[in-house]
């Protein structure tokens, strides 16, 4: 197949192959309750499983870069979905910690790979291209597909966890194999020609891309942001299911609330273009102030010991605040992320980014499980969430001056590592 012919192949299935392989279908939603009450595992523990799953992220971030660049992305792709789905099938039959943190090794080994992969796979098929076939525009439609494909899967999947809390991760593993088989569909692009280079090598480039993050004052900023504020979503993921344990939500209703706040992720992701463009430079304030404040909403609301129905809305209204803001973020940071690379170091940029990205999530999932030995669910997201609020509103003036300028407003260093490479 020709290269162009590859690329429009490559740009029409990637929004069904990330609906059905980013955030596992009949899953997120009830994996809190299977694990606390179907396998007797303390929510303080289950925290620690995800940081020590952030820690493996990070030690395999190195490795993933260079199976990538010694297979290719679309190789790399089909085998961290093969092993993203091995380990949904493994929690089927979880019966202690330490099986647990296999199967989240296994996750960690697959999403390595495939999280730098299909940026990278994606971003070699837009590189030409503009409006609606550009890179943030297709990857804000793949999440579009994750967002209804979730939303429509949650609405039963609270229904067939009380049948049998097993039939949920059963049919999470099929449509995960579904995912590995349209991996299979992508064509490879070619870029520029590499000479195989040895593993000491490819280390090497890692080490020059952190060496130049480290002169690049608008990385250094994204990063900061980045590891703190994607660190405190992934915690508060299982917050949001042990506040609605706390406040003795059905099982059968998990898969509903969360089918409707995927729902406002869908909606909102759709505008991360115009959020862009609207607010330039100030687009991260836009997006975190907001959620930060729905953290301190709910600590306080569930603090007050209220009437239950009002306790509830409030509740409800500050996670739709948080989904519908989170939504957009994760399009805009693989955006701003891949900003100034080139075929050369993009891998490499991403890889750093992530390994950034888990020290800071290992760090705040430890500190989140920490929270939940000590307090209820309610009071752990007002400390949460003011002390986050402080933290972000420092690390934005920070970034003030550095990140979201004009290309002629960047120095040689934040954005000449493409002429330097």
């Amino acid at each position: 197949m020709k290269q162009e012919e590859a690329m429009k192949y490559n740009r029409r299935i990637f929004p069904f192959y990330k609906g059905f392989g980013w955030d596992p279908l009949f899953y997120s939603a009830i994996i809190f309750l299977f694990l606390t009450e179907v396998k007797g595992i303390a929510p303080a523990k289950v925290m620690y499983a995800e940081a020590i799953y952030s820690l493996f992220l990070l030690i395999l971030q190195i490795p993933a870069s260079i199976l990538i660049e010694r297979i290719g992305s679309r190789k790399a792709l089909i085998l961290g979905t093969i092993f993203a789905t091995i380990q949904i099938t493994m929690m089927i039959f979880i019966n202690n910690f330490a099986f647990l943190i296999l199967a989240y090794f296994m996750s960690a080994f697959g999403n390595a790979i495939k999280d730098i992969a299909r940026n990278t796979l994606l971003y070699a098929s837009t590189q030409k291209c503009k409006g609606k076939n550009s890179f943030g525009n297709i990857n804000a439609k793949g999440s579009s597909f994750s967002y209804v494909f979730s939303a429509i899967s949650s609405i039963f999947t609270g229904y067939l966890f009380v049948v049998n809390p097993y039939i949920p991760l059963v049919l999470s593993s099929l449509i995960s194999m579904l995912a590995v088989i349209l991996a299979c569909r992508f064509e490879e692009i070619d870029e520029e020609k590499k000479e195989n280079r040895t593993i000491l090598e490819s280390i090497k480039d890692i080490k020059q891309g952190f060496k130049f993050i480290i002169k690049s004052e608008r990385l250094k900023a994204l990063f900061l942001f980045t590891a703190i504020f994607v660190g405190v979503l992934s915690m508060i993921t299982t917050y949001e299911k042990s506040l609605l344990t706390d406040l003795q939500i059905a099982p059968q209703y998990f898969g509903i609330i969360f089918a409707i706040l995927t729902l406002v992720q869908c909606f909102s992701v759709g505008y991360q273009d115009k959020i862009h463009n609207t607010f330039k430079n100030k687009t991260l304030a836009f997006i975190s102030i907001p959620i930060f404040i729905s953290f301190i909403m709910i600590g306080i609301i569930t603090n007050l010991n209220l009437n239950f129905v009002l306790t509830i809305i409030v509740v409800m209204v500050a996670y739709f605040m948080h989904h519908f803001f989170r939504g957009p973020y994760w399009v805009l940071k693989e955006r701003y992320i891949t900003n100034f690379t080139n075929s050369n170091n993009r891998a490499k940029i991403l890889s750093v980014n992530n390994f950034i990205l888990y020290i800071g999530e290992i760090v705040i999932k430890f500190l989140g499980g920490l929270l939940l030995e000590y307090y209820s669910t309610g009071t752990s997201y007002l400390i949460v969430g003011t002390v986050g609020l402080f933290i972000i509103l420092f690390i934005l003036k920070y970034m003030k001056s550095r990140v979201g300028l004009n290309p002629e407003d960047y120095n040689e260093q934040d954005i000449g590592y493409i002429e330097h490479n």
